[in-house]
């Protein structure tokens, strides 16, 4: 009872652990470390590392906002999810489609690095197609390790993190003694504040904040973490948080103050390239070029995580094809991964390094206008949780108690200050890259006129012009406009049995007998192959038999039936919306376990308790005389 494409079915797939999660997540934002200090050299010199603290400061923001969002909203999707569940599922698909564009930047600017790094053990001297070559393997080899399943590739992707991260904690501590023990020039930190001017300030501030692109990637996979998500997201959340805020800022501080400046000027684009060798020579230079490329190779496996989550859960609430969900374990058993969505995302990867294999710079500052948009809105979401779905909130296992009262509203502080300063950030970034701007907002016109609209406005529409079935009951039989402000109850169900139709609406108006009358509408979510005779086949039965059954003519109730294309995960919130009701029943199925998460998921999104019948819960009785009751009338 009640179709659907499961929003949280976990029993063919491998949850992730919270280290597996933090290392996942970390691969892709613990490689603005190679990058961030050369970005902003150019706008703020060698002051470059105290932007960098400010943004680890604000990481701390960016924490708690994002511990609340997965709390409050537990499902894969990010900020995506966040505003379809408060403004809408247009504004929830343009996000979508941005949260897309910045997937594929961020695959495809990851893999390019990484084989320019590698390159630059050869001076760089490789010709233009050799990079594309080498930028392929890892988009091709983390589509084939995702068909296994994300668990198998976070593997590789953990290992992958722990050590940068050890190897990034060895450079500091080294570099730190070097620097206290050797000597280093630390005059250049306070010459480069006295330098600053305002426009290389906000330039400088803009930039900075690229380098955290990357932290929404958890709030994509929280139905792939193992429970309890809340207390895994903080922890996952906290490890990351504290390593990159640590290596981060020491790194380009002990870049700028060891390194010469001609040191500098060579290495601008990969400073840390010249940290290690001052620091261990050319084997240290090697390793920290191999770990640069493997950890850049890595977040393009971060990637293929965020786009599989968003991609899953914009199909299952009807904005992609129902393909999207399919997966071959049923033949093949170890193959547990999502194809339909990595074998796409594989192919629009590999044709954007064809085509912009020489605009990394392009890409990259799309990834962050991207990223930073996404962040944002993830903010908005937070903030509109707390504004107008209180109960969700309220059922919420973490939820910040930093808060600013606003009317009768408590607003949570962190995302308040935290979108604040990257709206800035982001405006920044649009007036003054104007090529990156262009070209961004071309793909983004074009995902959105491959899929978006897919199926937008498809169940409004079909609300309007599919009419509803409503038949009165007792004394509403036979009435012409029925009334209602009657309290209205839903049972969702997935085919049609009159027997068993007239069993659970008996149990109904026995367990509602002294609400007075009811309206029961009996509510059926319509894949897109079931034929729409479905629908007038159930209208016609209903009209025809129930409303002439002895039990229901002397009960006062109002049944309506109400089809809607998609699944229940899709449409029970859309017509929730417009037709608010203060009771859900679910039935059981085949998979128990499956519909008590369908159910805790309903629950959550309608912010009211969704009741699973049980099939010992259900009367008989009804049903059998409903069948002899036929039998005698077709005697």
């Amino acid at each position: 009872m009640g179709n659907t494409a499961n929003p949280v079915t976990t029993s063919s797939r491998r949850l992730l652990t919270w280290w597996l999660a933090a290392g996942l997540v970390g691969a892709d934002i613990g490689t603005s470390v190679f990058y961030s200090t050369g970005v902003l050299l150019p706008h703020v010199g060698f002051a470059a590392p105290f932007f960098i603290l400010l943004v680890m400061v604000s990481l701390w923001l960016f924490k708690t906002t994002y511990q609340e969002g997965c709390s409050v909203n537990p499902v894969n999707g990010g900020a995506y999810a966040m505003m379809l569940a408060t403004i809408g599922r247009r504004t929830g698909l343009a996000i979508g489609s941005l949260t897309i564009i910045s997937y594929l930047a961020t695959a495809v600017v990851s893999a390019l690095a990484g084989s320019y790094y590698l390159s630059s053990l050869w001076a760089g001297s490789w010709p233009q197609w050799l990079i594309v070559a080498i930028a392929a393997i890892p988009v091709v080899g983390f589509a084939l390790l995702n068909l296994w399943g994300l668990k198998e590739s976070t593997r590789i992707v953990f290992a992958i993190a722990a050590f940068h991260f050890v190897m990034l904690l060895v450079m500091d501590v080294w570099g730190l003694w070097q620097a206290f023990t050797q000597g280093a020039e630390w005059s250049r930190l306070w010459h480069g504040l006295e330098q600053l001017k305002p426009p290389g300030i906000l330039l400088g501030f803009a930039a900075a904040f690229v380098g955290i692109t990357g932290f929404e990637s958890a709030a994509q996979i929280v139905e792939e973490i193992e429970p309890p998500r809340t207390a895994s997201i903080k922890k996952v959340y906290l490890a990351i948080v504290i390593l990159v805020s640590i290596t981060a800022p020491i790194s380009s501080l002990l870049a700028i103050v060891l390194l010469s400046e001609p040191q500098i000027n060579t290495y601008k684009e990969n400073m840390l390239s010249g940290l290690a060798l001052i620091q261990g020579g050319q084997p240290w230079l090697i390793l920290l070029v191999m770990n640069a490329m493997l950890t850049l190779f890595a977040a393009v496996n971060t990637a293929y995580a965020g786009v599989t989550g968003l991609l899953t859960t914009m199909s299952q609430q009807g904005n992609l094809p129902e393909i999207v969900l399919r997966r071959w374990c049923d033949r093949f058993p170890f193959l547990k991964g999502y194809p339909y969505a990595a074998l796409p995302f594989m192919v629009v990867c590999l044709a954007m390094l064809a085509v912009f294999p020489g605009n990394v710079e392009q890409l990259a500052a799309i990834y962050g206008m991207a990223f930073l948009g996404v962040m944002i809105s993830y903010c908005a979401g937070v903030i509109l949780t707390r504004m107008y779905r209180v109960a969700k909130v309220a059922r919420a296992q973490y939820v910040s108690r930093w808060v600013v009262r606003w009317r009768d509203r408590q607003l949570p502080l962190a995302p308040i200050i935290g979108g604040s300063l990257l709206v800035p950030a982001e405006l920044i970034l649009l007036g003054t890259t104007k090529d990156a701007r262009d070209l961004g907002v071309i793909l983004l016109l074009g995902v959105l006129l491959i899929m978006a609209l897919y199926r937008q406005g498809v169940v409004e529409r079909r609300m309007v012009q599919l009419p509803d079935l409503r038949l009165g009951m007792g004394r509403f039989r036979g009435i012409r406009v029925l009334p209602d402000d009657l309290a209205k109850l839903v049972l969702c169900i997935s085919y049609i049995d009159l027997v068993r139709l007239v069993n659970l609406l008996s149990y109904l108006l026995k367990r509602h007998s002294s609400s007075g009358p009811l309206e029961i509408v009996v509510f059926h979510a319509q894949p897109s192959e079931e034929p729409i005779g479905w629908f007038e086949e159930l209208q016609r039965l209903i009209a025809q038999q129930l409303e002439e059954f002895d039990l229901f003519m002397s009960k006062e109730f109002i049944l309506t039936v109400k089809i809607l294309p998609g699944n229940l995960v899709e449409v029970l919130p859309e017509y929730f919306k417009s037709n608010p009701f203060t009771a859900a029943y679910m039935g059981t199925g085949s998979d128990p376990e499956r519909s008590e998460r369908l159910r805790g998921y309903l629950s959550n999104e309608l912010d009211l308790n969704v009741t699973r019948l049980d099939e010992v819960m259900i009367p008989k009785g009804p049903g059998v005389w409903f069948e002899q009751w036929l039998q005698e009338r077709s005697a």
